[in-house]
This record gives structure tokens, sequence and C-alpha cells, in this order.
């Protein structure tokens, strides 16, 4: 991790299935502190990305665009999602959503496109990602619209049982801010969406985050 290789930390990396990360509460955690805060304690909370959550169609596979307003208006569409990503199945279920997971963004999208899903419910850069790579030609025929709301942090999460936490925490800190500040950052960011402009509200929000954990003691 280059926040890390910065810094005079040593990190390891460990990929798990969502739900067990969350479930999990003896390690330091990478991801949105929403899903972790209920079930542990951390020292230090440190976002080092941003990400919205967007709805994506695939507009030749339909009469008319679907207009999604609230959670029941998805009632009857098959809807897809990554699998690990979908906490609260139950909540879709009763509003009579039809959920269709697979393991990854390419066949994600590449049901949508076939017809075989309806919407897809999806990170929106790792959604735009995806569809330049599968279909370049097909841009226009593909609508992602942010969901309101649904911007949320990616933090480094350092849990409070971890030995010199608040140091760890303030160096990783340190770092963050000396790649921001150097390009370093900006060039990891076009180097995974390299045809895309970063959204004018990325930095903003990203700075808003770092704030809001700093001034929450966290």
């Amino acid at each position: 991790m280059e926040i890390a290789k910065s810094s005079d930390v040593k990190t390891t990396i460990q990929f798990k299935p969502l739900v067990r990360m969350i479930s999990d509460d003896t390690n330091n955690d990478l991801g949105n502190p929403f899903f972790f805060l209920g079930n542990q304690e951390f020292s230090d909370i440190i976002p080092i990305a941003v990400y919205h959550v967007a709805l994506v169609q695939y507009l030749p596979n339909h009469m008319q665009r679907i207009q999604i307003r609230t959670l029941s208006d998805m009632k009857g569409y098959k809807v897809g999602m990554l699998k690990g990503t979908l906490v609260n199945r139950s909540a879709f279920e009763q509003a009579g959503i039809l959920i269709d997971e697979s393991y990854s963004q390419q066949s994600l999208f590449k049901k949508l496109q076939k017809g075989r899903l309806d919407l897809v419910i999806e990170i929106e850069l790792a959604a735009l990602t995806t569809i330049h790579q599968l279909f370049p030609e097909e841009l226009a025929k593909f609508t992602v619209d942010l969901l309101p709301k649904s911007e949320a942090p990616i933090a480094i999460l350092i849990s409070k049982d971890q030995a010199d936490a608040k140091k760890i925490g303030q160096s990783l800190r340190n770092s963050l801010n000396q790649i921001l500040k150097n390009g370093r950052y900006a060039d990891i960011l076009y180097k995974y969406y390299p045809d895309m402009m970063i959204p004018d509200h990325y930095y903003r929000e990203l700075n808003r985050f770092s704030i809001l954990y700093k001034e929450a003691g966290l």
C-alpha cells in the first residue's frame, strides 16, 4: 500500500468476504467505517479514498428508462450486485426485489448488457471503468446514476488494541498528506481510471471525511 510505503509502518493485506470482515472484531480493517463501528472500537480512522454507489442501466433492453427514486421502485426488477457487498438482504427481499450476485464486475455488466439483469448496483468509478473496458463502443447506451447521499469513505481503521495505535495513525495520516501534495495520489487514481476525469467532488469529500473523523477523536 502506497501510504504505508511512504511511512515507517509495515503492513500486510488479507482479502476476506465483507461479512466475515465485519464480524471479526480482532483486527485492523480497511473499508467503510460505517460497516465496522457497530461491532468494533478503533483508536484511529484515516479516510484514504471516497466512493459513491451508482445504479446502472443498459437502455436498449427497456422501452423507456427505469425511474428509481426509492427502494420500492425496484420491486419486480432483477438487480445485480457484487458477491459479498449485500449486507442487509432481507430489506431487498421484503421490498420484492430480485437479487442476483456475481463474483466479478465483468460478469455483472455482461449480464446487464445481455438482458439477464435489469439494473446493477455498483461503486460509480468501478462501474464506469468496467463499462469502458467491456463496451467501449456502447458507452452512450449505459446510464450511471449516483444514489443520493451515497458518498462514503474507504478508510484505514486501527484497532483500539493495536500497539502504538496513535503513533501509527499519525504516521499514516502524515504519509497520506505527503502523497496528496506531491501528486503521487493523483498518479495512482489515473493509473486505475486512465480514461476518465476524476469527479470534481472527489478531493472535497475526502477532505470532509478526514476532518470529520479527526474532529471526532478517531
